[in-house]
């Protein structure tokens, strides 16, 4: 049979230390629950179908994005100006029918050269009386009779004519132009168009509008909702502040069992599944579900 070893005797030294091993020992160990909780698990709070109050604003700002055209009926006149400064060049190539009407005076200022042979081919019938010496007496003869002339007799002569002509004329033309027309806009052209139409415009921007509600309090249906909240976004707050209180350290206030306040959109929790309808939850004291539960995310 072996023989042991006197077994030594335990002191409160060793207790002392062996005990605080432990108790470090296990706070390590629930730190390291409480860090992995913190970071895996989320808090999940199922909230049947129910009837909730909702308190609405008088006034709600919303910006909406319209995906359908939207239906617009213009009647009215527009005013448009146009300035116009351009060359223009105009070809023209049908005949022109114009009505001529002149009526002026022609000053003519020439020299007309004549050159030309006349031919004198007649009879001339001469009465007439001579006077003549017969002997020494003067006596007057009297001549009666038809005298044959034939000859050519050449013209060579320089007219000069210096007159004012009157020219009125009043009579159809036709006027063909071989070159276009070349000319300078330079203006303003001013009018109005009238628009009577109606027109489908797209909204490509989101609209800004205000929603006006004339009842402060509507009753509304929760449908079944489940909301993942992190433990980061959970805070414990007093209902009331105790007198030591600072009072720059928030409260959660008074619960409200009524109706719920909405003033604006606020962003879904993480991980929430709602159905398509929209779900309102209400801070009530009581609120039928399932209570909460713990999952890891």
């Amino acid at each position: 049979m072996p023989v042991l070893p006197p077994s030594k005797p335990v002191t409160w030294r060793t207790l002392i230390l062996t005990a605080a091993l432990l108790l470090l020992l296990m706070t390590a160990l629930a730190a390291g629950a409480g860090w992995w909780a913190w970071n895996h698990l989320v808090a999940q709070v199922a909230l049947k179908e129910q009837t909730a109050l909702i308190k609405l604003p008088e006034q709600l700002a919303v910006r909406a994005a319209v995906s359908n055209r939207v239906q617009v009926k213009v009647d009215e006149r527009l005013p448009v100006r146009v300035p116009i400064s351009q060359a223009l060049s105009i070809p023209i190539t049908e005949p022109i029918p114009i009505k001529v009407a002149v009526d002026t005076m022609v000053p003519i200022d020439l020299e007309v050269p004549v050159k030309h042979v006349l031919k004198v081919d007649q009879a001339i019938d001469l009465d007439a009386k001579v006077q003549t010496r017969v002997l020494g007496f003067n006596v007057t003869l009297p001549i009666k009779g038809r005298v044959p002339l034939r000859a050519d007799v050449p013209v060579d002569i320089v007219i000069p004519v210096r007159k004012q002509i009157p020219v009125s004329l009043n009579m159809p033309a036709v006027v063909r132009l071989p070159e276009p027309l070349h000319a300078q806009v330079d203006t303003v052209f001013e009018t109005t168009i009238p628009i009577k139409q109606s027109m489908s415009l797209p909204v490509t921007a989101p609209v800004d509008a205000t929603l006006t509600f004339p009842g402060q309090v509507v009753e509304a249906g929760l449908q079944l909702v489940r909301l993942d909240l992190p433990f980061d976004a959970i805070r414990v707050l007093p209902r009331e502040a105790p007198p030591w209180w600072p009072k720059q350290w928030p409260v959660a206030g008074p619960v409200a069992s009524g109706a719920v306040g909405v003033g604006g959109l606020a962003e879904p929790a993480r991980g929430a599944e709602a159905a398509p309808a929209p779900a309102v939850s209400t801070p009530s004291s009581h609120v039928g579900g399932e209570g909460l539960k713990l999952r890891s995310r």
